[in-house]
């Protein structure tokens, strides 16, 4: 099951870093629990929900704004059906070509061959006032 859940996750990663969303979808369950977490100041991206199509419609709103230009696995600790990955991102807006990196910590749940949660832990303050700097008010 280890196994299987890191090869999920690891695909999705890859159609996340050449910006497929359709094929990213393809690994999530249709009822997807996501959450990704912002400070008091800020908003997020993603924020909480729940749903494959809201999850990706959420995800071409940050790429229409971002590009990825780094998006890689530092670690991976799998526990059954459960993983916990850190990947170090390069994320460029695409209005004012700042650009800011980071690593994030990533919480994925797999059952079957299915993505059914995933919750990011990241600096959101820091990020959150990168977003507001870089956003198209």
């Amino acid at each position: 099951m280890e196994l299987n859940a890191y090869l999920v996750v690891k695909s999705a990663y890859a159609d996340w870093a050449r910006g497929d969303l359709t094929a990213f979808g393809s690994h999530l369950a249709p009822d997807v629990d996501f959450e990704v977490p912002s400070s008091t100041q800020t908003r997020s991206f993603l924020g909480q929900g729940q749903g494959r199509d809201e999850l990706v419609e959420r995800l071409r709103a940050f790429l229409d704004s971002y590009e990825v230009r780094q998006f890689a696995i530092t670690s991976a600790t799998p526990s059954g059906e459960n993983i916990h990955f850190r990947v170090a991102y390069d994320y460029r807006s695409r209005s004012t070509g700042l650009d800011i990196q980071g690593v994030q910590r990533h919480f994925w749940t797999v059952r079957g061959n299915e993505i059914t949660s995933f919750t990011v832990l990241h600096d959101a303050p820091r990020l959150g006032a990168f977003f507001e700097l870089t956003s198209d008010h």
